[in-house]
């Protein structure tokens, strides 16, 4: 693999990575409120905050990644005048 090969696999990972963690803790702050609001114990909240996040999270990953990659697949093979 040469030098921009692996700069753009990095970078594309790196942006899938950071919009996940981002959105995974959005849906477990989002989560947690509306639980505590609704008045469910912590057990349950913690539960679902761990589930929600997660879900969001790496799904979020694969359709960012995929996107990303294409992008910069259609980006690269035009010719820059």
């Amino acid at each position: 693999m040469d030098d921009e090969a692996y700069e753009t696999n990095l970078r594309v990972f790196q942006r899938a990575r950071t919009t996940a963690v981002l959105t995974a803790s959005i849906t477990a702050f989002i989560t947690f409120a509306a639980f505590m609001i609704a008045g469910f114990d912590i057990q349950v909240t913690a539960a679902w905050m761990f589930a929600l996040s997660l879900m969001s999270g790496s799904a979020l990953f694969v359709i960012i990644h995929i996107v990303t990659t294409n992008d910069l697949k259609r980006t690269q093979r035009t010719p820059q005048p």
